[in-house]
């Protein structure tokens, strides 16, 4: 019996600021029991491979369609509010 209990058990290591944005998105994000047994599963998969999950697991922790959609950046607005932020006395040679 003591082998079996051996052999099933695996503990999984997660660094502090991962648990911690793992909590804070449970509690801030309208998780259902669904996604909550995802990121069990995700997270025992990691274990059983030996992972020691820090911050670079988060993406793969949290199920797909709760993650945010990373935003555009425009290369034109950015170089127009760069511009826009020197005086013309900058702007122009002397």
């Amino acid at each position: 019996m003591d082998a079996l209990f051996t052999r099933e058990t695996k503990l999984c290591q997660l660094s502090i600021p991962l648990l911690l944005r793992l909590f804070e998105f449970i509690r801030e994000e309208e998780t259902t029991d669904e996604d909550l047994h995802f990121m069990a599963e995700r997270i025992s998969e990691l274990a059983w491979d030996g992972v020691r999950m820090t911050m670079n697991e988060y993406e793969s922790i949290i199920p797909k369609k709760m993650r945010p959609e990373p935003k555009p950046v425009y290369l034109a607005k950015a170089v127009k509010e760069d511009y826009s932020k020197t005086t013309d006395s900058e702007a122009t040679p002397e």
